[in-house]
C-alpha cells in the first residue's frame, strides 16, 4: 500500500466520478513503492464495489486522461503505473495538469493513516509448471504428448496428480487401446480417458 498514492486518489484528483473515485483509490491501495500495481478485475470490483463493466471504463478513461500509465504482459495481470505527480481536474472543458511536489504529497497533513486499509500490495502469482510429468512405463508417448497438449490448449489442470490418475488408467492397455481412448476423450471433449478393456468369452465373442 502506498499512502502517498491514496492521498493523491483522496485529494488531488478531481473531476470524475463517484464509482471512477472508488475505482481509482482501489488501484491507489494496491500499489507498491514504485506506485505500481497489478490487481486483477476481480480484485478491483471487490474493492471498489464496481461492476467488471464500470472498472473496464474507468482504466481506458484513467489512461487517455493520463492518471495512468499500463503495460499489457501476456498471459498476466496488467501493470498500472499511477500518475501521482499530476493533479487533475477532468471537470473543466480541457484536462489541467498541475505539478504537484513528492513532498507536499507525503506529507499532506489531510491523511489520517489509522482510516486506511493495511493490505500488502498484490504479489504475481507463481508460474504453473507443465509437461514436467513423465508416464509411467506401458504408457505410449505419442498418444501420451497429444493428451496433454489437449488439456494444456483448454487450460484443465495438468498437475503431476491429475496427469498420473489418466496414465495409471492406460497403462495396462495396449498401444492401440491407448490411442484410441485418448483420440475419444479428445473428440468427445473428456476431462478424463476411458479406455475399453476386451475379454474372449469362452465362445469366442469378445465382450467391451
Amino acid at each position: 500500500m502506498s499512502i502517498a498514492a491514496i492521498n493523491w486518489a483522496l485529494n488531488h484528483v478531481s473531476g470524475i466520478t463517484s464509482t471512477q473515485k472508488a475505482i481509482l483509490i482501489a488501484l491507489a491501495d494496491r500499489a507498491n513503492e514504485d506506485n505500481r500495481c497489478w490487481p486483477s478485475y476481480e480484485d478491483i470490483c471487490s474493492r471498489s464495489c464496481a461492476t467488471r463493466h464500470a472498472v473496464a471504463n474507468a482504466l481506458r478513461h484513467f489512461e487517455a486522461i493520463g492518471l495512468i500509465r499500463k503495460t499489457r504482459r501476456y498471459n498476466k495481470s496488467t501493470i498500472y503505473e499511477l500518475v501521482i505527480s499530476a493533479a487533475i481536474n477532468t471537470s473543466a472543458s480541457s484536462v489541467e495538469i498541475n505539478i504537484a511536489s513528492s513532498e507536499g504529497i507525503c506529507t499532506a497533513s489531510s491523511v489520517e493513516t489509522d482510516t486506511l486499509t493495511i493490505n500488502e500490495p498484490s504479489k504475481e502469482p507463481p508460474k504453473r509448471k507443465h509437461g514436467r510429468f513423465t508416464p509411467p512405463k506401458g504408457v505410449a508417448i505419442e498418444p501420451w504428448k497429444d493428451w496433454v497438449a489437449y488439456r494444456k490448449k483448454f487450460k484443465a489442470p495438468t498437475t503431476d496428480r491429475s496427469l498420473l490418475l489418466v496414465a495409471n488408467k492406460l497403462k495396462d492397455f495396449t498401444e492401440e487401446e491407448q490411442r484410441q481412448a485418448i483420440d475419444m476423450a479428445i473428440e468427445c471433449g473428456w476431462k478424463s480417458v476411458f479406455p475399453k478393456k476386451q475379454t474372449q468369452d469362452a465362445e469366442g465373442d469378445f465382450e467391451i
